[in-house]
């Protein structure tokens, strides 16, 4: 006797078999804030053709050179500062090896250092960027004609065109030439500058352009909360700029003093050199001015 099992239990099976093979493809390192942003950009993907496609294939590979270089010139600069501490602290070019190990934290302050500046610079392009866009559109221009009247009113700002921010306003004019939406294109702005603001920004654009909305109240409210922050932050930088000052000059005071010495009267120091008691000491040095420095830029640093 043949039993026919209920459609709905075959259904809520079947349910039940297809939730499990998309929670084993799903990519357990994204957040819902790359989910977010892959459907706002696939959703304007199907009118690309292969110039777009070539031209997003080249931008790519652009960024990829320019991060290269970028970790190249770091490892150089860690190098150097290796050298120099091995011939100012230990007086022998063999302590450059053992010394390797410092090629990790410097690449790390560098690299923070040139992320943080380069997060500035865009929170004060996407500043400028928004105020021209509020003045088009209130001026009764579309959104797609006030990014490029906003890209004219950047390249006069910048004449050199160097400017991170020119280069993504051009990216997003060429966009709008080949029909792309406008949502997608701001997204993927916000996503090669990682800058919060900018990705709040592309997600509410792309929510009010479905939706409909006042896309003028909505760019005024972003650049306030913008124009805040960054007001708070520059009241920072300038409160702890002195103390910025002293800390680099305390820092950089053992090694002043060690190469005064050794300028001036290398005898009353050459026991630094010639023991292993003088190599303990000077690494010492080095460890504890290096936890001194990451401290202090915990402290210290104004992250935008």
């Amino acid at each position: 006797m043949n039993i026919r099992r209920p459609e709905s239990l075959h259904k809520k099976r079947k349910e039940k078999k297809n939730n499990k093979l998309m929670t084993k493809n799903r990519n357990p390192f994204k957040t819902g804030k790359d989910y977010i942003s892959e459907n706002i950009l696939t959703s304007g993907m199907s009118g690309l053709d292969g110039t777009e496609a070539k031209d997003t294939g080249r931008r790519a590979r652009r960024l990829k050179t320019i991060y290269w270089r970028q970790v190249l010139l770091s490892v150089l600069i860690s190098e150097g500062v290796i050298l120099a501490l091995a011939l100012l602290c230990y007086n022998n070019l063999r302590w450059v090896i053992p010394l390797q190990i410092l090629v990790v934290p410097i690449y790390r302050i560098l690299d923070g250092r040139e992320r943080n500046q380069k997060k500035k610079q865009y929170l004060y392009g996407f500043r400028e960027v928004l105020q021209s866009l509020i003045t088009s559109l209130q001026a009764g221009y579309s959104l797609e004609n006030s990014s490029r009247l906003s890209l004219e009113e950047m390249m006069g700002l910048y004449p050199s065109g160097k400017n991170p921010t020119v280069e993504q306003m051009r990216k997003i004019v060429r966009g709008i030439e080949l029909h792309c939406s406008v949502e997608q294109l701001y997204m993927q702005y916000a996503q090669e500058t990682q800058v919060e603001e900018i990705y709040e920004f592309a997600v509410v654009l792309n929510i009010v352009r479905n939706t409909g909305g006042n896309v003028v109240e909505i760019l005024k409210n972003t650049m306030e909360h913008l124009q805040s922050k960054m007001d708070a932050a520059e009241e920072l930088e300038v409160s702890l700029s002195g103390r910025i000052y002293e800390k680099n000059i305390m820092l950089l005071m053992p090694f002043g003093i060690l190469l005064y010495l050794r300028l001036t009267n290398p005898v009353y120091i050459s026991a630094l050199y010639s023991s292993i008691g003088g190599n303990i000491m000077m690494t010492a040095v080095i460890g504890i001015v290096l936890v001194c420095f990451f401290w202090t830029e915990k402290i210290m640093t104004i992250h935008f």
